[in-house]
């Protein structure tokens, strides 16, 4: 792992404890404390302690700060940015703190631009992706409420397709990563919710064996998206 690398990655670790800090500040009050719902607390659609919420979202998913080295014929791997469909699910610990997860196959498309031999297609990874976090929402009962997040991303590759007849065997290891998020969910009325999303996935080197040579990347994705929520 590079320099830079190191750096992003300890820098997602000391927000994820700051994170962690922050859940033990805001745990759920004491009986003797506790405090009356406010006069916009969200009605029966609320979310609080005990909700389940169902999100589905159309997102971006945009790779950044992508470097690559590939052997032998030089050039560089190209990860394209993609819209897919995507969900997860919500459950609420107490009124401000929630896990969420979700699991999907995903596929990847990748080529090789400014090799020796000219561009290139590579071929299709299909890989399975698990990713959870533990969120604060910072205001629980508003028709507003925005939330943060942090947690870990874990994605291994299941098939590949490759670009025959040009490349024949294809390898890529497991990654996993640290993952932050920060987002909103809005009150659209009952049990219903708008969210928008982003997060980004701080990913470790991947080397991957293309044809008889292999390819070294370095990368980051990002994730945005919007969507509805439904309230169990």
């Amino acid at each position: 792992m590079t320099r830079d690398r190191r750096s992003l990655f300890h820098a997602a670790s000391r927000i994820a404890w700051a994170l962690a800090a922050a859940l033990w500040v805001v745990g759920p009050a004491s009986p003797g404390r506790a405090a009356e719902p406010g006069p916009d607390a969200a009605p029966s659609g609320g979310l609080t302690a005990g909700s389940l919420l169902i999100r589905g979202r159309l997102i971006g998913s945009i790779p950044v700060g992508q470097h690559s080295r590939i052997e032998p014929i030089g050039g560089r791997i190209i990860t394209p940015t993609r819209a897919l469909p995507d969900a997860d699910a919500t459950y609420f610990l107490t009124d401000r703190i929630a896990i969420a997860g979700q699991g999907g196959i995903l596929p990847t498309r990748t080529s090789i631009r400014g090799s020796r031999v000219g561009d290139l297609p590579v071929g299709t990874t299909w890989s399975a992706s698990l990713n959870g976090a533990v969120q604060v929402h910072v205001l629980p009962h508003a028709a507003f409420n925005p939330y943060l997040g942090a947690g870990v991303g874990y994605t291994a590759p299941i098939a590949y397709q490759p670009a025959k007849p040009l490349v024949t065997p294809m390898k890529a290891d497991p990654q996993v990563g640290p993952m932050l998020q920060a987002g909103f969910d809005y009150h659209l009325g009952g049990r219903w919710y708008a969210n928008m999303e982003i997060k980004r996935f701080f990913l470790p080197t991947l080397v991957s064996r293309i044809g008889p040579g292999s390819a070294t990347v370095a990368l980051d994705m990002v994730i945005v998206g919007a969507g509805l929520g439904y309230r169990f």
